[in-house]
């Protein structure tokens, strides 16, 4: 399973992606800014993507994405778990709800 990862700042991007891949050695992370999120999606092809709202990223660039995690740029952690059409809100997403996304995509990719 791969997953990229894009928030800003770039502290929170870079924790983010080693949290994951700390927990989860076993699934493939990557870090890219927002201004390279495009490229990234249609040369790496992640399964889940995490990335903030206000990034401007257009549904034909997220097509192949089973999920994604969008976290609002202005406020905090709380976020939106998108997979497929199925929206749900997460307050105060912690390491626990991404880790149990993660879990789900792997699930999801592997019946697809």
């Amino acid at each position: 399973m791969r997953v990229l990862v894009t928030v800003s700042p770039r502290i929170y991007r870079e924790a983010v992606a080693f949290s994951l891949q700390s927990s989860r050695p076993d699934i493939e992370v990557r870090a890219a800014s927002p201004k390279d999120a495009e490229l990234e999606l249609a040369g790496f092809r992640p399964h889940l993507l995490v990335h903030n709202d206000i990034d401007g990223l257009g549904s034909e660039a997220m097509g192949s994405v089973l999920c994604r995690v969008e976290v609002p740029y202005s406020n905090g952690m709380d976020a939106r778990v998108r997979t497929g059409e199925n929206v749900s809100q997460v307050p105060d997403m912690s390491t626990e709800d991404l880790l149990r996304t993660v879990d789900v995509t792997a699930t999801v990719g592997s019946l697809h």
